[in-house]
């Protein structure tokens, strides 16, 4: 688990990794806020300069986005587990989001894009392959929670540009990888195996970028997730140096970028959630507003 502390100009101050080895979401949550005392204790900050936990799960909501399912891989947060555990646990208001909305949003406000683009699709490879949008200044979620799942175009019985596709990859090839933490220790010898993945995956992922264009009219689309910035880098050559049609005559596919907040989008983008929340919820969708997505405007000469 990554636990970060964040300032509102989306700089993390403090981070650290925790190892977690249990069945229970109140474990998880527990582990969670004695990292989050530790560090703040380590800044000299008070308890009470903390706006909100926020967090980024690899994970989907149930009706109404009351019950979160998880990914296979995380049981201790399936079945409405984590959000009891959270509210029993964290000492600051809290809040949940899967891990391509969360990631979307932080990229959003602190990826330093100016202008913002806006509409920006997020494709997020973590253990799955997921995504998110931010839409007229806001994270666009869908009824339930779920909008923005791009993983849906490749099915589990195949070959899919996932990070857990990934690890499948590379162990069949020889190199034992348990997570994303080894791929920053690969050896040169796998270089092979990486490359045959990337070209195979990008062609993979000009689908989402064609799909997306289609569905969003994006102003940008942005790669990042969990993968090593250079492994990301890779990926979107290979994406664009796809012939992607457009979806439909005259049109053109989005331009592709990688993240800029790389691995941390994650963390800076679980942090930026109760920014959002707390400070940014006059967001509006015109140009009339002086206070456009909850910020002033700097001041035109």
């Amino acid at each position: 688990m990554e636990v970060a502390i964040a300032d509102l100009a989306g700089k993390i101050l403090t981070s650290r990794s925790v190892d977690i080895e249990t069945s229970t979401a109140l474990s998880v949550a527990e582990a969670a806020q004695a990292a989050i005392a530790a560090m703040l204790t380590d800044l000299g900050t008070p308890k009470d300069r903390l706006l909100g936990v926020g967090c980024s799960v690899p994970g989907n909501f149930g009706t109404m986005s009351h019950i979160l399912k998880a990914h296979s891989f995380f049981p201790a947060f399936d079945d409405g587990e984590a959000d009891q555990a959270f509210k029993a646990t964290f000492e600051a208001p809290y809040y949940i989001e899967n891990d391509g909305t969360a990631a979307s949003l932080g990229e959003y406000v602190f990826g330093g894009r100016i202008p913002q683009p806006d509409p920006m699709f997020f494709i997020h490879i973590g253990h799955g392959v997921g995504g998110g949008a931010v839409i007229d200044g806001r994270p666009y979620r869908g009824v339930n929670g779920n909008a923005c799942l791009p993983g849906v175009l490749y099915p589990y019985d195949q070959p899919r540009p996932s990070g857990q596709d990934l690890f499948a990859t590379l162990n069949s090839a020889g190199f034992a990888i348990h997570d994303f933490i080894d791929l920053d220790r690969l050896p040169d010898s796998a270089e092979a195996a990486l490359e045959i993945w990337i070209e195979r995956a990008g062609k993979q992922l000009s689908e989402t970028v064609r799909v997306a264009t289609a569905m969003f009219d994006p102003a940008l689309i942005v790669l990042g997730g969990r993968l090593p910035e250079l492994v990301t880098d890779r990926l979107v050559r290979a994406i664009s140096s796809q012939p992607i049609l457009g979806p439909s005559r005259g049109l053109e596919a989005a331009a592709v970028e990688a993240s800029r907040l790389g691995p941390r989008a994650g963390a800076i983008g679980a942090a930026c959630i109760p920014f959002f929340a707390s400070l940014f919820s006059a967001a509006v969708a015109d140009d009339g507003s002086p206070y456009l997505n909850g910020r002033k405007p700097k001041s035109r000469p």
